[in-house]
């Protein structure tokens, strides 16, 4: 074997060993090792070896970067001038917390997403080696659902989980298993709704709605992505993940409009095929009959919506009060979002606004949000018992706790737009991608589409760059525009 060829077989290996372990959030040793508990992932480790091995040498040989990447880097620059203007403003002090720390630690997480944005965009350049990542999503999402099955069966059976679950937990893990919410390998549930939705259920629902796979192994007729799509469905529920379940119906969403699109078309025209009208009136008839299947249609997914929020209801404490809205009530939004436990992340949001529409051009810079947040809260956020503990009781900087609000605040208006200008390449290229006579290629598309659909939704929840999946599952998408 020779030397090229051992080279190639190391960051395969390399390759795969990030992919599988893209789960884990917060390996212990990692932790020690980086000092950090919020995130934590092996798989960063492995990142850090195929950049010095494998990235570095290719863009330092002339390798190419795809245009549609050229906004985030735009965006990644404005971060860092705005992040090293906000060295010479005046940063409010807040307790012992250190500016040029954080501002290092927040430049840091968005180099880590850059890293597996360019790594997942440009390692795999052919069929063969984009095939095989998406098997390895897939071996990964199946170890990732069948642990969180059995999480979720132990719990709801016996209310307690056994010693050995406890203790093999703790390998992978420095948090503790959660009571009725599953978690998989993650640090928190919402972690495990996150990566479900911006990695494996995007994949598996594109693959099924596409009537693809990149295996030839079926289950009684059904594929292997169409049986971890199922699987998939059910563990994100039982995450009880609230914006995780919305921005995963919302993926649905777009399928089910396609679906009533074509539904309305086809029935309206087999309809007024049978009857015998004047042209006029048939152009009429046809007119009425796909308005009522479209209004129909859209009954039964509100139904739909209706049944997902009662069921949360009634196995998430956080929701019991969902359909218990007062609107005649004193400060009603705020306190309906207190009585099913958001009112906390709104009144974060309201103030990382606040600082948006203070510092409107640039921001603050990565990482400095949290200085200025003390002093934009508004009077209901002072009444929280989380407010005032963050505030007197800890040394933590107060979290926007929105990717959305937290660019705004911290990138202003130009940083934002050239995010916006990213995504929007994206989903521009994924929805051309769809239209491919290659069916790899259109059902990555589509996975596109339901990427951006999710991260609409997702990026409420989370507002940390380090976290992986947003990265790597775009960049694996764009992978596909570059693959002849």
């Amino acid at each position: 074997m020779s030397f090229g060829h051992f080279w190639r077989w190391v960051v395969q290996l390399e390759w795969s060993g990030l992919v599988v372990l893209l789960p884990v959030t917060s390996l212990p040793l990692i932790v020690r090792l980086l000092g950090s508990d919020s995130v934590a992932a092996p798989s960063g480790i492995i990142l850090f070896l195929i950049v010095a091995t494998w990235l570095l040498p290719y863009l330092l040989k002339n390798g190419t970067v795809p245009r549609q990447a050229l906004p985030f880097l735009g965006f990644v620059m404005v971060a860092l001038i705005s992040t090293c203007l906000a060295s010479f403003g005046a940063v409010p002090p807040y307790k012992d917390a250190s500016m040029i720390r954080q501002q290092i630690v927040a430049v840091l997480t968005l180099a880590v997403g850059t890293c597996f944005y360019l790594v997942a965009m440009l390692w795999p350049s052919d069929e063969n080696r984009l095939v095989f990542t998406l098997k390895l999503i897939n071996w990964s999402g199946f170890v990732v659902v069948g642990w969180a099955l059995v999480q979720a069966f132990v719990w709801y059976a016996f209310e307690r989980y056994p010693d050995w679950m406890r203790d093999f937990h703790e390998l992978y893990s420095i948090g503790p298993l959660n009571r009725q919410r599953v978690l998989g390998f993650a640090l928190e549930p919402s972690w495990l709704a996150h990566q479900l939705n911006m990695l494996y259920l995007p994949w598996w629902l594109a693959a099924t709605a596409r009537r693809f796979s990149v295996h030839r192994l079926r289950f009684f007729g059904l594929s292997v992505e169409n049986c971890l799509f199922a699987l998939g469905s059910v563990v994100l529920f039982f995450t009880l993940s609230r914006i995780g379940l919305l921005a995963y119906l919302l993926m649905l969403v777009y399928i089910l409009l396609q679906i009533t699109v074509w539904v309305s078309h086809r029935l309206s025209n087999w309809l007024t095929g049978r009857i015998s009208f004047r042209t006029i009136d048939k152009m009429r008839i046809l007119k009425w009959v796909r308005v009522a299947i479209i209004v129909s249609m859209g009954a039964l997914y509100l139904l739909g919506l209706y049944g997902v929020g009662y069921g949360l209801s009634q196995f998430d404490p956080r929701t019991a009060k969902l359909f218990e809205f007062d609107p005649g009530r004193q400060y009603a939004i705020m306190y309906y979002a207190q009585q099913i436990n958001i009112v906390a992340r709104l009144v974060y949001w309201q103030a990382g606004w606040t600082i948006f529409n203070d510092f409107p051009w640039l921001g603050v810079g990565l990482g400095t949000a949290g200085f200025y947040m003390p002093s934009r809260l508004s009077d209901y956020a002072w009444g929280l018992i989380e407010v005032r503990l963050l505030l007197y009781r800890w040394t933590t900087l107060l979290n926007v706790k929105s990717l959305w609000v937290r660019i705004l605040a911290e990138t202003g208006i130009i940083g934002f737009a050239f995010f916006l200008s990213w995504l929007y390449v994206f989903l521009v290229s994924a929805r051309w991608m769809e239209k491919s006579q290659r069916k790899l290629r259109a059902t990555l598309g589509t996975m596109g589409v339901f990427l951006c659909l999710g991260l609409l939704l997702e990026g409420f929840s989370i507002d940390s760059f380090a976290l992986p999946y947003i990265w790597f599952s775009l960049g694996l998408v764009t992978a596909a525009l570059r693959v002849k």
